[in-house]
Parts: structure tokens; C-alpha cells; sequence
């Protein structure tokens, strides 16, 4: 125990803080994320949630070129969960991004960060439409499950 410590001692100032670090870096954003586990039975963007997205982002991918700043230059070919569906994220368009197909590989089913979330909606105000809200929500309000039921009834 004591040749343990004899180890750990001299670490201890530094790897206190750097695990502070990682949790603080990792934790996810409050009150935006999905608020249930239950999965949203709709998985992919489609008709006019995907064109939505697309259109709002120009048609370029909102993925970041370096880090969390600058703009990737790739045409967004898919449209991605934020908030990923695998983890309860709903398949809406406050919740969606468009991406091109090396960004959406990258991210996976990763829960963003706090500071993802944040550099994704400061990258927004130079691009969306003006009066579009550029926050990232991950759920559903009553205006889209309108929507949504009115589409899947002609669906049917």
C-alpha cells in the first residue's frame, strides 16, 4: 500500500485537475437534450424535415473545419441527429444537422458535449435564414407532433 502511494503522491496535484478537465470538457448539454429514452419511432430524416434542414444550412455541411471553429466546405449529402437517435434524440428538425458523409461517420451515436452544442449554434447565426431559431433541441413540440400526425395518417 504504501509503495502505491509512493507513486500516486507526486501525480495527485496534477491528476486532479486533469480529470476535473475531462469530465467538465465531456459532460453533456443541460436541458436540451432528449428528455426520455424512449426511442422516436421515425429513424431518418425525411420529405420536408430533411429538405428543412438542408435548406436552413444552405446546403453546405455544418460540421466544423477545425475543431469547434470555422465551417466544413462539403455539401451536405445526409442529415444527422444531434442528440443521436440511438439515445433517445427525436428525429425533428431542432434536433437535425446537415452533414457531409466524412462529419457524420466522425460523430457516430456520440452524445455531444456542451461545448459541441454551443459552436454548432454560434456557427448557425452566420448562416441561417433570418427569424430561423438556431438553438438544438432534443424534442418534440406540439407543433411538429401535429405535423407529424397529420403526415403519418396520409401516410397510411
Amino acid at each position: 500500500m504504501d509503495s502505491l502511494w509512493s507513486v500516486i503522491a507526486p501525480v495527485l496535484p496534477w491528476l486532479i485537475p486533469i480529470v476535473l478537465l475531462s469530465a467538465v470538457i465531456s459532460f453533456p448539454m443541460l436541458g436540451r437534450g432528449p428528455t426520455s429514452s424512449k426511442r422516436d419511432p421515425w429513424r431518418g430524416y425525411k420529405y420536408g424535415a430533411r429538405s428543412t434542414v438542408i435548406e436552413r444550412a444552405g446546403g453546405r455541411c455544418e460540421g466544423a473545419q477545425f475543431f469547434a471553429w470555422g465551417r466544413c466546405f462539403a455539401a451536405a449529402a445526409e442529415v444527422d441527429h444531434v442528440f443521436p437517435h440511438s439515445k433517445g434524440g427525436p428525429t425533428v428538425v431542432s434536433n437535425g444537422q446537415a452533414l457531409c458523409k466524412d462529419h457524420n461517420r466522425r460523430k457516430r451515436d456520440m452524445t455531444p458535449p456542451w461545448w459541441y452544442v454551443l459552436a454548432l449554434e454560434k456557427r448557425r447565426r452566420s448562416y441561417f435564414p433570418a427569424g430561423h431559431d438556431v438553438r438544438v433541441f432534443a424534442w418534440m413540440d406540439d407543433e411538429e407532433a401535429a405535423l407529424r400526425d397529420r403526415s403519418g395518417r396520409r401516410a397510411r
